[in-house]
């Protein structure tokens, strides 16, 4: 059984104000100076005497008839529509430089349609206006699709302190932000920032798909571990795949592509084909950049700034960061939810910690394991663990004798009551217990299962998150002073602000960027599975849609 969510908490809250403005992802910038259409962008009154430069006027005739052919997606056709299809990344006959910046941020974020854009681009070196017309619509679309990660409606991260949630401004509103910008270069300076994780992953995405992406998908098949001077047709087959000409023995030069795959891959490093290797190599680089693209577009929803001192937990790793001044100053394992109770994607901040806590036994554990253990094992089995039980989970709740309740009913659910555990060395939460009150009771705690801390795979708490060493992640959260408030905490659930404020990402990565490569854990959850489906209806849906605006487009 473990201390996951308290289902029924009393409803006060603490109050959750950070200093400074919030984060902004694609902030909209100051408005330019000079007058504007209603669409954002100045054009010449009829009948002008200053008419369009030429290879503008060119440009925008050109992109009138690729709308009207249907080319674009829906969303950036209605943009320029309305614009009258004036350009927005194409002046005097060339791509704006600002453009071609803003295109190395949207590749490196793994964006859509990738090879389209940078084609694009390459073909729009010369002033051929169909050609800049391309381009404009193929930058347009990129930024388009740019869309904000999933919230927590969409199985997403779920910002509990509003704070320090940053502000995303995606679709077709992020082109009106760049029309009516100060200046395009100020908008593509607010479209480059982003946080260290969101850097790392697109860097090491950009490596992974040069050193690895482009070779061939060969299957190597199994059998025992191939090493230094084997041959055979497994050999020929694993140096195709590493992209070694198939002749030749297992030699130096596969050793070598060997080790670097496992580099790469976050595997040991011993330059033998062993199972583990031969899995990796056999699911093929699609399947790795996907992991990749899915932990990508997550790092996104994190704000750019994650502040001076944070905490970084990563579920399918079971692993907590703590950083300070841009360095990690300390990593440790956790426990997070079972496949069945998952930890939520959520960030929020911690203000204070409890010393010597209550377990409020969320709801649905009440009625599915300690009314059972009640009617299997008698009520000792409530003195022993140190459990009271309580009518509900109101802060005044009469406190109840257990052997007047109905724990048949509580086992149906029919009978509800709160049940809570007390201080001491069985309690689920240990000795202390960081807050941030939240509506889904998730907690990061200490406890006394210490056994779970060598498992492989971290997943069996009830979704709060477990530390394996609470208190010295108290101590460095509360400046050295931990161990002083908690013998000072006499009484049980003592509170004790921390010196600073201080935000907790709890995320999903399943390929963590290192210095080699990457590491990649196991979808513990599905939501990579449940990402890439995802990712498949929506490019369904887009290219239905862009089939449907061939006609909306025309009229």
């Amino acid at each position: 059984m473990g201390a996951g969510v308290n289902a029924k908490r009393p409803s006060a809250r603490l109050s959750v104000l950070l200093a400074g403005a919030a984060a902004v992802h694609l902030a909209c910038v100051a408005a330019p100076a000079f007058a504007q259409s209603p669409s954002g962008w100045t054009d010449p009154p009829v009948g002008s005497a200053a008419p369009m430069a030429q290879p503008d006027a060119a440009v925008r005739a050109a992109l009138r008839e690729s709308y009207l052919a249907g080319h674009g997606s829906h969303e950036t056709a209605s943009f320029y529509r309305d614009r009258g299809y004036a350009p927005l990344w194409t002046a005097g006959g060339a791509v704006r430089p600002e453009a071609r910046r803003l295109a190395e941020v949207l590749t490196q974020d793994g964006a859509d349609r990738e090879h389209e854009l940078l084609s694009a681009l390459e073909a729009a070196e010369g002033s051929d206006a169909v050609a800049l017309a391309r381009a404009e619509i193929a930058l347009s679309d990129a930024l388009a699709a740019r869309r904000a990660p999933a919230g927590e409606a969409d199985g997403g991260l779920a910002f509990i302190d509003t704070e320090i949630a940053p502000v995303w401004l995606g679709g077709a509103k992020a082109l009106e932000a760049a029309a009516k910008a100060s200046s395009l270069a100020t908008f593509v300076d607010e479209a480059s920032r982003r946080n260290p994780l969101q850097e790392a992953l697109s860097k090491g995405l950009e490596r992974y798909r040069a050193s690895w992406g482009s070779l061939p998908e060969v299957k190597v098949a199994a059998g025992p571990v191939l090493a230094a001077g084997a041959t055979g047709v497994r050999v020929k087959q694993l140096r195709r795949r590493l992209g070694l000409p198939e002749a030749g023995a297992y030699d130096t030069d596969l050793e070598a592509a060997v080790s670097n795959f496992q580099a790469a891959h976050g595997l040991a490093v011993s330059g033998r084909a062993d199972a583990a290797t031969l899995a990796a190599l056999n699911a093929g680089p699609w399947r790795y950049e996907q992991m990749i693209l899915a932990s990508l577009e997550r790092a996104k929803a994190l704000p750019p700034s994650l502040g001076e001192r944070y905490i970084l937990v990563n579920a399918p790793a079971g692993e907590l960061k703590l950083y300070d001044g841009g360095q990690m100053v300390k990593r440790m394992k956790v426990v997070v939810g079972k496949p069945t109770l998952p930890t939520p994607m959520m960030a929020g901040v911690l203000r204070y910690a409890v010393f010597n806590p209550y377990w409020n036994v969320p709801e649905d554990l009440v009625q599915t394991t300690i009314a059972h253990r009640v009617l299997t094992q008698g009520l000792g089995y409530l003195d022993a663990d140190g459990m009271e039980v309580f009518e509900s989970y109101e802060p005044d709740a009469r406190k109840l004798d257990p052997a007047a309740v109905d724990w048949r009913g509580v086992a149906a659910g029919t009978v509800s009551v709160r049940v809570r555990q007390k201080p001491g060395p069985k309690n689920m939460m240990g000795q202390v217990k960081l807050a941030f009150p939240n509506p889904l009771g998730i907690y990061l705690h200490d406890t006394p299962m210490k056994e779970l801390f060598g498992l492989d795979q971290r997943t069996a708490s009830s979704g709060c998150v477990r530390l394996e060493d609470a208190m010295a992640l108290t101590e460095l959260l509360m400046d050295g002073e931990a161990e002083a408030l908690k013998a000072a905490a006499a009484n049980p659930e003592t509170p004790a602000p921390l010196p600073k404020a201080v935000p907790v990402y709890i995320t999903y990565l399943t390929a963590e960027p290192t210095e080699d490569g990457f590491i990649f854990r196991p979808d513990v959850y599905g939501r990579d599975k449940a990402w890439s489906a995802q990712l498949a209806r929506r490019h369904a849906a887009e290219q239905a849609q862009a089939q449907a605006g061939v006609t909306e487009n025309a009229g």
